[in-house]
C-alpha cells in the first residue's frame, strides 16, 4: 500500500493550504492536481485516500467528477465545498452523485480539517491488509 492521501482539487489552493498542517502531522501525502489526467492517475494508486473537490459556480464538471469517483473508485471518501450561493441544492446534488460530506460556507476553521481526519482514519482502517488469526503474533 502507497502513503496516504488526501487530493485537493481546485483552483486557488486555499483549501489545501487549510489541510497541509493536518496531512504533514499525520504524515499523510498531500495532492493538488489541477489537471484530469494527473488526478485519475492519483485517484488509481492503492493508497487510503481522500478527494477534496471545490465546487465551481457551474458545478457540473465537479458534480460529475464526484459521480463518476462514487462509480468506479467506491473506497474513495469524497467532499465537495462549495459556496453558499443555493447551498441547499448544491449540496443534495452533491449527496446524490456520492459525496460523503458537503460542507458550504461559513465554515469554522477546524471543520474541513476535522472531516477529512475522520474519513482519512477510516480509509486507512479499511485499506489495511488483515491478517489470518494463524499468522497473526
Amino acid at each position: 500500500m502507497l502513503h496516504p492521501q488526501i487530493i485537493v482539487h481546485e483552483r486557488d489552493g486555499r483549501l489545501a493550504q487549510q489541510l497541509r498542517p493536518l496531512a504533514e502531522a499525520r504524515r499523510w501525502a498531500l495532492r493538488e492536481p489541477r489537471q484530469s489526467e494527473p488526478l485519475w492517475r492519483l485517484l488509481r494508486q492503492d493508497a487510503a485516500t481522500v478527494l477534496v473537490v471545490r465546487l465551481s459556480r457551474e458545478p457540473e464538471r465537479e458534480l460529475a467528477l464526484l459521480a463518476r469517483v462514487a462509480w468506479q473508485l467506491p473506497d474513495v471518501a469524497t467532499v465537495a465545498v462549495g459556496d453558499p450561493d443555493d447551498a441547499l441544492t448544491l449540496a443534495g446534488l452533491a449527496w446524490d452523485v456520492g459525496a460523503s460530506f458537503a460542507l458550504f460556507p461559513p465554515l469554522s476553521r477546524d471543520l474541513l480539517p476535522d472531516v477529512v481526519a475522520g474519513l482519512m482514519k477510516r480509509a486507512v482502517r479499511h485499506t489495511l491488509p488483515v491478517l489470518p488469526a494463524e499468522a497473526a503474533p
